[in-house]
């Protein structure tokens, strides 16, 4: 237990963080859909799908490998000179990846926004990527240091730094698409180079081939897996777009991006403490025990936030943006399912990690390039925007289907499928007489649904789903939290 509590305490740390980061792309939220048209913010996620794509070439999975090899070195001077290495290794990497794509940038925007006007805003995103991905590198650094609160004082710099750059430059300036993109360059910038100094300074300056090498090779695999991830992850944009119109992929990116709140609340700050946790209780006899709870505890905090995102999401978009943003509310539920099922999918990986197995990765990613395009040209075709949404959870599912049955033959993990179904079904409960609510005033419709929420929280604490033992450790832990509040 004193392993996962200090894996929750690390967690809950990083949770705050992702909730200040999430907190400026909220705030931008009603700047973008008030100063930019549904085509514009189409455009800036073709820009954003660029940006992934060339990071999934160049990115080649090297903060991952960071993360795993520093644990091999029992000497600190080995471990701080495998991070100095990689540091420069990605930069270098990333560098010339840009460079040459930069050559090309005028013919890109072409190709993709059939006009020359985005060249500068294809600049802007390169520069971006080089800064991005070498912070990565800095970022698993401080994940194997467990510095946690490092990480919200980086966060809270750069959402400052975001939100007043990004509002002046599309308000004031009237920048549009190209404003956002030079907003988060700056706004990257100054993380990067927080984060550089602060490595560099503890870790040196130094370059170890013998270290790069076998770093390399456990990356090759990553690379391959990216490329059919880049397949998966982009085709329903792709597809949606030439099938249906800008228009409609505007709609689906934002509200890909409220899914992607509970990604940054619950699945990137349990990504940045498990990654490291795992490894360091991995000779623990209950490791798999360990694993199981937390991924229960897990699912359990991501269908709860699932649910109430779902709930609220067209109230909020009622409230801050213009009235052609609204349409998004109505597959966000959708989304949400993909959502969860994707978080859950990090942690199952954690027998084929262990055993340093990646090529299954490729054969996973593989599969969901196949299953996300056929899907995704299929249901769109039949049911537009919603096809996509069903694809993506199609595609998601049965990523962490085959995930976690390869994954059981190196690290076998019983997990709590019983009292997961139970929270699906509470889940299914009550969100199903939500949908009846849109014929009420917005008033009556919000208090009811909090009414729905609160009984599924009492669902999950008076059900079957947690055992009293958890529930009173909880309770003891909140009031111990209380109790040293109050004393200082």
């Amino acid at each position: 237990m004193s392993d996962i509590k200090r894996f929750f305490k690390h967690s809950s740390i990083y949770a705050i963080g992702n909730v200040i980061n999430r907190i400026g792309a909220f705030l931008l939220l009603p700047v973008y859909t008030n100063y930019l048209t549904v085509g514009e913010y189409g455009t800036l996620e073709i820009f954003y799908i660029i940006s992934s794509v060339v990071s999934g070439f160049l990115a080649v999975g090297m903060a991952h490998a960071t993360l795993r090899f520093y644990f091999d070195y029992k000497e600190q001077s080995d471990r701080n000179a495998s991070i100095s290495t990689n540091f420069i290794g990605s930069f270098i990497i990333t560098l010339i990846g840009v460079l040459i794509i930069a050559v090309f940038s005028g013919n890109l925007s072409n190709a993709v926004f059939e006009s020359d006007e985005y060249t500068l805003g294809i600049y802007f995103i390169l520069i971006t990527l080089v800064l991005e991905l070498s912070s990565q590198i800095c970022l698993a650094y401080i994940r194997a240091l467990e510095y946690s609160k490092f990480f919200v004082i980086i966060s809270i710099v750069k959402l400052f730094i975001q939100v007043s750059v990004n509002s002046y430059l599309v308000i004031v300036e009237g920048a549009g698409v190209t404003g956002v993109l030079l907003g988060n360059l700056l706004t990257v910038f100054i993380g990067w180079l927080v984060l550089a100094v602060f490595t560099l300074k503890r870790c040196g300056f130094s370059f170890h081939m013998e270290k790069f090498k076998p770093v390399i090779k456990y990356c090759i695999p990553f690379l391959l897996s990216t490329l059919m991830a880049l397949i998966s992850t982009n085709a329903d944009r792709f597809i949606l777009n030439y099938l249906v119109s800008l228009e409609a992929l505007g709609l689906y990116a934002l509200a890909l991006k409220f899914s992607m709140i509970i990604e940054q609340l619950i699945g990137e700050p349990f990504n940045r403490s498990y990654g490291a946790f795992r490894y360091t209780v991995m000779d623990n006899k209950n490791a798999a025990k360990m694993q199981s709870d937390i991924v229960h505890y897990l699912f359990i905090g991501s269908v709860f936030f699932a649910i109430a995102m779902s709930f609220f999401v067209k109230d909020v978009l009622i409230f801050m943006s213009d009235e052609s943003f609204w349409g998004a509310a109505d597959i966000v539920p959708i989304i949400m399912i993909a959502a969860v099922v994707k978080i859950l999918t990090y942690p199952a990986q954690t027998g084929i990690l262990v055993a340093k197995k990646t090529k299954y990765l490729f054969y996973f990613t593989t599969v969901a390039a196949i299953v996300s395009a056929v899907g995704s040209f299929l249901f769109i075709s039949i049911i537009g925007l919603v096809g996509a949404c069903v694809s993506l959870v199609i595609t998601q599912v049965a990523v962490l289907i085959i995930t976690n049955h390869y994954s059981q033959k190196f690290f076998t993990v019983k997990y709590e499928y019983k009292r997961m179904f139970i929270v699906l079904v509470l889940a299914i409960t009550v969100f199903v007489p939500s949908l009846y609510l849109y014929e009420l005033s917005q008033l009556a419709s919000v208090f009811i649904k909090l009414l729905l929420l609160f009984v599924f929280f009492l669902g999950l604490v008076y059900g079957p789903v947690l055992k009293k033992s958890e529930i009173e450790s909880v309770k003891k832990f909140i009031s111990k939290k209380i109790s040293s509040g109050n004393t200082a």
